[in-house]
C-alpha cells in the first residue's frame, strides 16, 4: 500500500472509499473475511504486527459484547445450541451473524487506521481545497483532531503518572484521576480551537482572494490508476448486486448467490480479490523495479572496480 503514496492523494482517497463500501455493503462471510484479512495485512504493512495485535486485543471485548447482545436479544435461527437465561435460545445463526457483524465493524476500523497513515490533512486540503474549500477544511481538521487528541491525552496521562509515581490508587482516586485528565484534555481542546481560529483569521481565511497551494499534480498516470480500480469497483458492484453476494442468516444459513449465474459469481469474487490485492501488486511491482535498479548499480560498481566500463 505504500506505493499508493507515489500517486495523487485523490487516488488513495477513492481507493479507501471503494474498500470501505465493499466492507460495509454486505455480511456475506466470504466478503467479510476477505476484507478483514486484507485490511489487517495492510495495517501490518504500514505499522507492523504489534499495531495489529494491539488493535485485536482492544477489539476483542467489543466483539464479545456484540455477539452477546445479538444472541441475547435476537432469538431467530433454527439450529439451537443451548438456552441462556429465561429460555432464550442461542443458535448457530445468531452467533454467526454477531461474529461477522463485529468483524465487519473491526474491518472498517482497520481501513481507517491505514487511511490515517496514507492521507494527511494537507493532502485532504489539496483534494478539496479548490472545489470545496469549506468541506475540505472541515474534513482535514476533524481527521487531524482525533490523533492530536489521543496524543495529547497520552502526554497528560504520562505527566500525571510522573507526578504520582508508582503509588497505587483506590477506585475513588482512579475516578478522580480520570476526571482530572478529562478536564485538562477539554481545556487543552478549547484553547487549541481558539488558537486555530485566531491563526486562521490572521492568515486571512475569510478572504475571497486567498488561494491554497498544493504541490500535488494530477497527471495521466494518476488518471490511469483511478480508471483501473474504478472500473474494477463498478464491475464488482454490477456482478455482486446481480445476486452473487446474497446470503441469509435466518432462519438458517444459506448462500443464495450459489444458485445464481456462476459466471456472475466468479466475476464478483475475482473483482473483489483484485481490488483488495491491487495495492499489494503495486508494492510488489515497485519492489521488482528497485531490485532491478540495485542489480544494475552493483554490476556497474563491479565493472568500475575491475577497470572495465562498458556502455550499452
Amino acid at each position: 500500500m505504500r506505493s499508493l503514496r507515489d500517486y495523487h492523494p485523490l487516488v488513495s482517497l477513492l481507493y479507501f472509499i471503494s474498500v470501505l463500501t465493499l466492507s460495509m455493503m454486505t455480511r456475506n462471510p466470504i466478503w467479510v473475511t476477505l476484507c478483514f484479512v486484507f485490511s489487517g495485512f495492510y495495517v501490518v504493512r504500514l505499522h507492523g504486527v504489534k499495531r495489529l495485535l494491539k488493535s485485536l486485543l482492544t477489539f476483542m471485548p467489543m466483539l464479545a459484547l456484540i455477539v452477546f447482545i445479538n444472541s441475547y436479544f435476537n432469538s431467530l435461527g433454527l439450529t439451537v445450541l443451548f438456552y441462556l437465561g429465561e429460555g432464550k435460545p442461542i443458535t448457530v445463526e445468531n452467533l454467526s451473524y454477531g461474529v461477522f457483524s463485529g468483524l465487519a465493524l473491526f474491518t472498517v476500523f482497520l481501513w481507517f487506521t491505514s487511511y490515517n497513515s496514507m492521507l494527511s490533512s494537507d493532502e485532504i486540503l489539496a483534494i478539496f481545497g479548490k472545489r470545496l474549500p469549506t468541506i475540505g477544511l472541515s474534513l482535514s481538521m476533524i481527521l487531524k483532531y482525533i490523533p492530536d487528541t489521543i496524543e495529547q491525552g497520552t502526554e497528560i496521562s504520562l505527566n500525571q503518572k510522573a507526578m504520582l509515581g508508582q503509588e497505587k490508587l483506590s477506585n475513588s482516586q482512579k475516578a478522580k484521576f480520570a476526571a482530572r485528565m478529562l478536564t485538562v484534555l477539554l481545556s487543552w481542546s478549547m484553547e487549541n480551537s481558539l488558537e486555530t481560529a485566531d491563526s486562521m483569521l490572521a492568515k486571512g481565511y475569510p478572504s475571497k482572494n486567498r488561494i491554497s497551494y498544493s504541490r500535488n499534480c494530477f497527471n495521466k498516470r494518476d488518471l490511469r490508476m483511478v480508471l483501473s480500480f474504478c472500473g474494477i469497483f463498478i464491475l464488482h458492484m454490477i456482478t455482486a448486486f446481480s445476486g452473487a453476494i446474497k446470503f441469509n442468516y435466518y432462519p438458517y444459513l444459506t448462500w443464495n448467490g450459489l444458485e445464481s449465474n456462476r459466471i456472475l459469481l466468479s466475476g464478483a469474487i475475482c473483482s473483489l480479490i483484485l481490488l483488495l490485492v491491487l495495492p499489494a501488486m503495486l508494492d510488489l511491482f515497485q519492489w521488482f523495479i528497485w531490485r532491478r535498479i540495485l542489480k544494475q548499480e552493483k554490476e556497474t560498481e563491479r565493472r568500475i572496480k575491475s577497470g572495465i566500463i562498458i556502455y550499452e
